[in-house]
């Protein structure tokens, strides 16, 4: 029987709003931005929010003010990273984005307090819409609130355009540990370097790189209904049954007819897409995309420095009939996913996708439209979230839009001991497909 505090709503009350400057004196400068950071398809606001439950160390620092700490931090990281406080803009001239940084800037930073406890509300594994009490709608944004248990949750958003998860994972890093009070700077220093992934070359004299077409899912069914958002749980114990699965399959071989390696990433994948195809009920004849974004920093030449925190990832696509997909056997479809991923570290392909960016910033053009067709894997894994410097995190939540062509990857919350080196899949879908997509899950790894 569940007890009274388990229901308890998440009820947020707020204090005002303190706009956090940097401590020393910052640059007024206009910044460029990379051709990949100019996307319009990354032109968006990305929400987390980290989970903190009651810990000795936390429990310690209460005498002295964590909220106060951790504003006092922001204040010191934003010497480093004070581009995060600037204003962005899209010049009308040629479309690119431009970062204007100027002394006085800074960031929101917002205290607040919830009377629940957050084991009642699962470390927000559950939470919905009210979730957004955490993180609001200013960007960029820090928020603190402090709940009855003595846990804590850090709230972010930031524009998706200046950094991408690795690199406002950066700012994350440096807040705790200048928190902490253990070191006088970050231990990562950020760089800028912007121009290392810039296009400077003719657009109009590239000639496609076949692997790094944008295919388009043929699908007229757009996101329509009721829809569902849900974490589902995947155990070490269920990874390990389908990799030997897998292993155990002659498709998944190089070029030398030798076994390779398979990525947790890849078995996940595979296993969502085909199962979100088979809930969704495709038309056999229509095209379905996977499309999988693809971290760059160590494989250009020279690999990017440490510090770098623009977009460094890339996308890659995997297409076939939606008839292929759910009759496919998930040792194809994973042998596939590695023939892209493969394809997509080459040099050539690299540059192509930063031509292709360069003409959709000409056009001014997005994305095509939410399909049952397209699916966006995105890993949050490795990000560097999971850093843990004040102890006690344990659940790491984005706050992405009600859209069904996004599927996430998450780590395992610490608050569930059984899902040590298990993952977390949040996916939404509409309603009436969620049970057909789990049974689905559930079904491969039997």
């Amino acid at each position: 029987m569940e007890s009274e505090d388990s229901l308890s709503p998440l009820v947020v009350e707020k204090s005002e709003v303190v706009l956090v400057k940097p401590s020393k004196p910052t640059p007024d400068v206009s910044l460029s931005l990379s051709t990949l950071d100019n996307d319009p398809m990354v032109e968006s606001i990305v929400q987390t929010i980290c989970v903190f439950a009651p810990e000795p160390y936390l429990e310690d620092q209460a005498n002295h003010d964590l909220a106060y700490l951790l504003q006092h931090a922001l204040s010191h990281a934003l010497v480093y990273y004070y581009p995060f406080a600037g204003k962005l803009h899209r010049k009308s001239d040629d479309n690119r984005l431009q970062l204007n940084c100027k002394p006085g800037d800074g960031v929101p930073f917002i205290r607040a307090t919830a009377a629940c406890t957050l084991s009642s509300l699962n470390y927000l594994d559950s939470a919905g819409d009210e979730a957004y009490q955490l993180v609001p709608c200013y960007e960029p944004v820090k928020g603190f609130t402090k709940f009855a248990c003595g846990g804590i949750t850090i709230g972010m958003a930031h524009s998706h355009s200046v950094a991408d998860g690795v690199g406002a994972a950066q700012l994350f890093r440096a807040m705790i540990e200048l928190a902490s009070g253990k070191t006088p700077q970050p231990s990562v220093i950020p760089v800028w370097e912007r121009e290392r992934l810039t296009f400077n070359g003719d657009i109009g004299g590239v000639v496609d790189f076949p692997e790094a077409g944008s295919f388009i899912a043929t699908s007229a069914n757009t996101l329509t209904g009721d829809m569902a958002r849900e974490i589902l749980n995947i155990t070490s114990e269920d990874i390990m049954k389908l990799k030997k699965t897998i292993a155990n399959d002659e498709q998944i071989t190089n070029e030398n007819e030798e076994k390779v390696v398979v990525t947790t990433l890849e078995i996940i994948a595979a296993q969502v897409w085909r199962a979100r195809c088979r809930a969704l009920n495709v038309s056999p004849d229509e095209a379905v995309v996977l499309g999988m974004a693809i971290g760059i920093r160590s494989f250009i030449e020279p690999p990017l420095p440490e510090g770098y925190y623009g977009n460094a990832f890339i996308s890659g696509s995997v297409a076939m009939t939606a008839n292929e997909l759910t009759k496919s056997s998930l040792s194809r479809v994973v042998r596939l996913i590695k023939d892209m991923k493969r394809a997509a570290l080459d040099k050539r392909y690299v540059f192509v996708k930063l031509c292709e960016i360069e003409r959709r910033l000409k056009e001014m053009s997005s994305t095509i439209g939410i399909s049952k067709g397209v699916l966006t894997v995105t890993d949050w894994r490795q990000i560097g979230l999971q850093y843990n410097g004040w102890g006690g995190l344990v659940n790491i939540i984005p706050l992405v839009p009600m859209t069904m062509d996004l599927c996430v990857l998450l780590p395992a919350s610490k608050a569930d001991p059984g899902m040590s080196g298990g993952v977390r899949v949040l996916v939404t879908l509409p309603r009436d497909a969620m049970a057909k997509f789990k049974e689905e899950i559930k079904l491969s790894t039997n």
